[in-house]
């Protein structure tokens, strides 16, 4: 008898699948059971991924702030904020009632204590984002003030959720900081419970007794369940088993009305999907020094024919990293790579690769990476470029293939955002994205020049730092997407905007 063994994915889903089916020791309408297709990448904020990577930490950490889908901040565990006017010195009011789950107060000594782990943490993705702290002060035991070494206007947005350094971990947590992987110390509504939690599988969180604000703890209990198959996901949101997924664009355009009147989707246009040309200084891929193969990758994508057969409704056409409503984007800039093979195959001879060249285009293993690089394959084939899929299982191995120069092109998501915070994702140096530390003394210097100036009157600086980029062409961008996700009926959500990823602990049941 033929055997058919079944894919890891397919043994994941059924793990999960069967994790969710042990909800119900607790009532259901008090329970909120989530499906994410993203394992963590770390339980410890300094080691986390952010964005829809970081929705598992946002039950147990508490943020300094809060953003609204306006982009203005609110308060969290702080109260009130201040920026100097020069932009070099900011300054936190905390709340004096705020207690970490291990029952420790929220004080200035205790926020320092964690800004400055995050900061110093050897291989911690965003610590970058912190590098021009020179000091941090405590002048009274509910404040605490930073002292920055240039101007950075959007400084208190690092405080946020999305950015991570301002999810404040305790000081008892900090003497043991293995401890972080398995648990959580944060002054959020609620805290992970070990036991009843299965590293890379399913995550459940019960409430921290301690918390500030017990009219915000709406749930019992919350379960995260990963699913890297999305399809598999959308089968147990029918099912009821799942009452609030993290999606993406591919899956909403495939399900757009088949899903029944019980579920919904919410979106909102703030990410970007497309390649990222990792090796643009050609260390390990000569070819993709040249700016003529980086251009002529970009000549080769048919942005609007993906847009429209994979992604429909919740992505439109574009070439730079900034979706529209963003500060720095420019519709100029959409006309600098239209769909043109035979000015790509020209570009490619020009370089010396009129035979074409063979690439390594990895992506993380998820619905829409998968689904996006093997359309990218087709695209690039017509312009002479071979592309060999490599497929990561997880941040952490894209982590580490990046670690051991071995990425080329990646294809990748993330988020547009206030420039002055995003460039430290893309486009810095020692970027989160800009792994092999590429730089472009032009590109610094508009960086430099625009971070400088108050966000009011920084589009038009901002405009330039990404004109340049799309001119480098250290990324193909095919789409500005949309953040997706499914909902429920059991649950009320809020709208997402320049907050780019919905708080879990604003997920809240309908009645």
């Amino acid at each position: 008898m033929e055997r058919h063994p079944l894919s890891r994915r397919a043994v994941l889903a059924l793990a999960t699948a069967a994790a969710l089916v042990s909800v119900p020791a607790f009532a259901q309408d008090k329970v909120l059971t989530v499906g994410n297709p993203f394992a963590p990448l770390s339980m410890d904020p300094s080691l986390s991924g952010n964005g829809r990577a970081g929705t598992h930490l946002m039950p147990a950490y508490e943020p300094l702030v809060r953003v609204r889908a306006d982009g203005s901040l609110e308060p969290a565990l702080a109260t009130a904020w201040e920026m100097s006017p020069d932009s070099r010195q900011a300054t936190f009011t905390l709340r004096r009632d705020a207690k970490f789950s291990d029952g420790e107060p929220v004080n200035a000594e205790a926020v320092k204590r964690s800004v400055d782990y995050f900061r110093n943490k050897k291989g911690g993705p965003f610590a970058v984002n912190l590098a021009t702290v020179t000091a941090i002060d405590t002048p009274a035991p509910d404040k605490i003030r930073f002292t920055l070494s240039e101007p950075n206007p959007a400084f208190l947005n690092l405080f946020e959720a999305y950015w991570l350094a301002g999810d404040i971990i305790s000081p008892k947590a900090l003497a043991h900081p293995d401890s972080l992987a398995k648990e959580t110390f944060g002054a959020g509504p609620y805290k992970l419970d070990p036991n009843a939690t299965v590293t890379g599988k399913t995550y459940t969180y019960v409430p921290n007794p301690f918390y500030y604000d017990k009219s915000r703890i709406k749930w019992d209990k919350i379960v995260l369940s990963v699913f890297e198959d999305q399809n598999a996901a959308i089968q147990a949101m029918k099912a009821g088993q799942v009452k609030f997924l993290v999606s993406d664009p591919v899956t909403g355009h495939a399900n757009a009305g088949k899903l029944g009147p019980r579920i919904h989707v919410v979106s909102e246009p703030v990410q970007w999907t497309g390649m990222v040309v990792v090796d643009r200084d050609g260390a390990v891929n000569p070819a993709l020094k040249d700016a003529r193969v980086r251009q002529a990758i970009n000549l080769a994508l048919d942005r609007k024919l993906i847009s429209k057969a994979i992604l429909g409704e919740f992505a439109e056409p574009t070439v730079q990293l900034q979706g529209k409503g963003f500060m720095g984007y420019d519709a100029a800039n959409e006309a600098k790579y239209p769909y043109d093979v035979a000015k790509a195959k020209a570009l490619l001879a020009q370089a010396g690769y009129a035979n074409g060249l063979n690439i390594k285009l990895s992506y993380v293993n998820n619905t829409l990476s998968r689904t996006m690089s093997q359309v990218a394959v087709g695209q690039l084939k017509k312009i002479g470029i071979n592309a060999q899929l490599d497929e990561l299982q997880g941040f952490g191995a894209m982590l580490a293939a990046a670690a051991n120069k071995q990425l080329e092109v990646l294809f990748f998501n993330s988020n547009s955002g206030v420039p002055n915070l995003a460039r430290f994702q893309t486009l810095a140096p020692n970027g989160s994205l800009n792994f092999y530390h590429s730089q472009d003394a032009e590109l610094t210097k508009l960086m430099d020049e625009a971070a400088k100036l108050p966000l009011p009157k920084a589009e038009a600086a901002w405009k330039k730092v990404y004109a340049h980029t799309v001119d480098l062409a250290w990324f193909a961008p095919v789409a500005a997407t949309s953040t997706v996700y499914f909902t429920s009926d059991d649950v009320k959500t809020p709208r997402i905007g320049q907050s780019v990823v919905i708080d879990l602990v604003n997920v809240v049941p309908a009645k």
